[in-house]
């Protein structure tokens, strides 16, 4: 039997509970503690009972792998049972255990997160009803978890062979993910992803993971790499070319925050990562920029501002030179900001004295502090830049600001605890992610009518909605869900979510970028 089919055996089993299937997609992202290294034993042993019993669970075509298997395959299959392999991997009773124990090299870890990522999508593959269909749905994800692997080697490994392994993994697993697509969506009637047309790639910052997923929106493939900080926020330069990432220096066991606050105090100081969008493995600068980095958006001078939370200051950075060149002061603890569609303002959002700080991007330089409410997290401008959206965390509510006269125009109720907002392209809609408390998490998505000033949907989404990005088409909105380590896609059309795609853990700022130029 080959490796293929072994590893794509093990995904089946992996997915199976010990007593029901229900748990098997919340273990697929929370997995029990990795086991101890077994050692395997010289003689092949027969399946025991168990073995047997788990066997009559399964759908007919997984019988039949089972059954083609090899006795020294079996064997250890049912030394990993005995050993806690397949328990924890089939979410034996340990809820909330780390993805990989702590103490292992952080490689490894990376290794156990990217084979724990392709086991539940595995499962879902191969529960189809046609053993063709099965095979190459199992299959997606299992090349998919490959290229992961192949991908962290990259990052960590130095022989020479084994990177050229893990380049030609890439080249050709990548391509055949393609044809496998393609074939499901000629064959099988069905389309890996409604995104075609759209295109281009989502980039998820995974705080919790210390990660970035990519969404990959014409094959539907996700890519989740390991980066040198927990990122808070993510975002594109205007050209596309640079990758943004913010967010304090990566640490053992950090988890990242409760969606809307950083560190505590004396932790190192913030980065800002710049990162080639097609290559995230190889960081192409880091800039020390200051005390807890929130939000970053890029200008078309090259310029990069970052908000820092800890600092109450606003670095820019020169992306060409990698370095700060200069600091604009704000109001107390700012987070989210944009720039206006001429790029001559950036608003930022001042979270512990609820103002909305003004900056005027020629001068550098603060010229009005507008007064909005309690804990405003992030801001967004209409498509015309003639309102600024600003969330207000801790009033479940929206304040909109007339951006010729700096006033506070209106105040719109929305869910609990909303973070992150955007506009549509047509400046039709807001859409305002609700992401209630750490202890309850809000799992939905308010939609402002801009013409009514209020909400006229409400879509439920992932636990801990929390960042909002659009499609440049404005065909899709893109919401991280904090809670349930997901991304969430919502059909500006019919306002539904059309598919929910797993990244990396704790998701946190989003961005979309179009197809590659």
């Amino acid at each position: 039997m080959n490796r293929t089919t072994i590893a794509l055996s093990l995904g089946v089993l992996a997915g199976l509970p010990g007593a029901a299937l229900a748990q098997a997609g919340h273990d697929a992202h929370h997995p029990g503690t990795p086991p101890a290294q077994v050692q395997q034993a010289p003689v092949p042993t027969p399946p025991s009972d168990q073995m047997a019993g788990m066997q009559g669970m399964m759908p007919e075509q997984c019988q039949a792998m089972m059954q083609a298997m090899a006795p020294e395959c079996m064997s250890a299959m049912h030394q990993m049972m005995q050993g806690g392999m397949m328990q924890g991997m089939m979410g034996a009773p340990n809820e909330g255990a780390a993805p990989a124990n702590e103490s292992l090299p952080e490689f490894t870890r990376a290794y156990v997160e990217a084979m724990n990522e392709m086991h539940g999508p595995m499962m879902d593959g191969v529960m189809a009803d046609d053993p063709d269909v099965a095979f190459v749905r199992g299959m997606i994800p299992h090349h998919q978890g490959a290229i992961d692997m192949a991908r962290i080697v990259l990052q960590y490994g130095d022989d020479p062979k084994t990177r050229e392994w893990a380049e030609q993994i890439i080249a050709v697993q990548e391509g055949e993910i393609a044809e496998m697509q393609a074939w499901l969506e000629a064959k099988a009637g069905e389309a890996p992803a409604p995104f075609g047309q759209t295109g281009g790639t989502v980039w998820s910052a995974n705080e919790g993971g210390n990660s970035i997923s990519a969404i990959n929106l014409a094959t539907g493939a996700v890519d989740t790499v390991l980066i040198p900080i927990a990122p808070h926020n993510v975002d594109l330069t205007p050209d596309g070319k640079l990758l943004l990432a913010v967010g304090d220096p990566a640490v053992e066991g950090d988890h990242g925050s409760d969606g809307h606050g950083h560190g505590g105090d004396g932790a190192a100081e913030g980065l800002l990562v710049i990162l080639d969008p097609q290559n995230l493995s190889a960081p192409k600068a880091t800039v020390a920029v200051g005390s807890h980095p929130a939000h970053v958006v890029a200008d078309r001078q090259g310029r990069a501002y970052v908000s820092l939370a800890g600092g109450d200051e606003i670095a820019v950075v020169d992306l060409a030179r990698a370095e700060v060149i200069g600091r604009i002061a704000t109001g107390d603890y700012p987070h989210g900001l944009r720039l206006s569609p001429d790029e001559t303002q950036l608003y930022v959002a001042n979270v512990e004295d609820g103002s909305v700080s003004v900056i005027d991007t020629q001068a550098l330089s603060e010229v009005a502090r507008i007064p909005i409410g309690t804990a405003p997290v992030q801001v967004g401008f209409t498509p015309s830049g003639d309102q600024v959206y600003v969330s207000l965390r801790d009033e479940n509510r929206v304040a909109v600001i007339d951006t010729s006269t700096r006033e506070v125009t209106n105040r719109i109720d929305v869910g609990p605890n909303p973070i992150q907002l955007i506009a549509t392209q047509d400046g039709k809609f807001v859409y305002v992610a609700n992401q209630g408390t750490e202890a309850e998490p809000n799992d939905t998505v308010s939609v402002i009518d801009t013409a009514i000033g209020q909400v006229v949907k409400t879509i439920t989404t992932g636990r801990g909605a929390h960042g909002v990005s659009a499609s440049a088409d404005g065909v899709y909105v893109f919401v991280t869900n904090i809670a349930d380590d997901t991304v969430s896609i919502i059909d500006v059309g019919s306002q539904e979510v059309v598919k929910t795609v797993p990244v990396g853990d704790r998701p946190n700022g989003i961005v979309y970028g179009g197809p590659a130029r």
